[in-house]
């Protein structure tokens, strides 16, 4: 099921992508033919885009977890369980906080399973580490390590995690802002286009299409922009 769900993802993802890239030449050219071309290739460079930011927002929802996940073992320590349970136990906080749509548990259920073979936690969690290559679990591994399982500084690791989910939460409003400024010239054509019909006609004759061409070019370098700025890698 998962498997079917992520393909129809890659469909909706590649039909959204050539719509957006047949709008804008559409907008700028009026020309059909046109359209076609810069869809599919809108479309196939949107699926690769939509892979990347798919991962980036998996990471971060692993962090996002695996933070209270490291409050669970914390307090699970405190207890007097040990390394083992306490993960254990810590997984069962995270099916009460996400239930089945945890992106965190699974992973756990396997580093448990792990466990059980009497494979080392550190190790356990230094694959873990290198699988989702988010820099808290690779941290948190580390920290494992060096403390030979006495928990480590989990405190101090769990607070640095809670910072960064506020910053995160701070620039998805500030991403949302870039998105609508991004929409706004194609708004302006699109307003001229209803309500002053004709007014943009000499840009669509031939003479008029490089102007457009520049144009372009210019509305992509600067949402080319606007994307990298606002993509801040915390």
């Amino acid at each position: 099921m998962k498997g079917r769900s992520r393909y129809f993802e890659l469909i909706k993802c590649f039909g959204i992508w050539g719509i957006q890239g047949a709008g804008i030449v559409l907008l700028f050219f009026r020309s059909l033919w046109l359209c076609v071309l810069v869809s599919l290739a809108t479309a196939i460079y949107g699926v690769i885009t939509e892979k990347k930011r798919a991962k980036r927002r998996w990471q971060n929802q692993i962090s996002i977890e695996f933070r209270e996940g490291l409050q669970g073992i914390a307090a699970a320590l405190q207890a007097g369980y040990s390394m083992e349970n306490a993960l254990e136990e810590s997984q069962k906080d995270l099916v009460l906080l996400y239930g089945e749509h945890s992106v965190l548990v699974p992973q756990m259920q396997r580093m448990s399973y792990e466990l059980q073979l009497n494979q080392p936690i550190e190790e356990v969690f230094y694959r873990f580490g290198q699988l989702t290559q988010v820099e808290d679990v690779m941290r948190f591994a580390q920290v494992l390590h060096i403390a030979k399982r006495t928990g480590g500084d989990l405190i101090a690791i769990s607070e640095k995690m809670e910072v960064k989910r506020e910053i995160l939460v701070m620039i998805a409003g500030k991403q949302m802002e870039a998105q609508i400024m991004k929409l706004m010239p194609l708004a302006i054509i699109l307003y001229f286009w209803v309500f002053s019909p004709g007014f943009l006609d000499p840009l669509y004759r031939w003479e008029g299409r490089p102007v457009m061409a520049v144009l372009l070019l210019v509305y992509l370098a600067a949402a080319y922009w606007i994307d990298r700025i606002s993509r801040i890698e915390i």
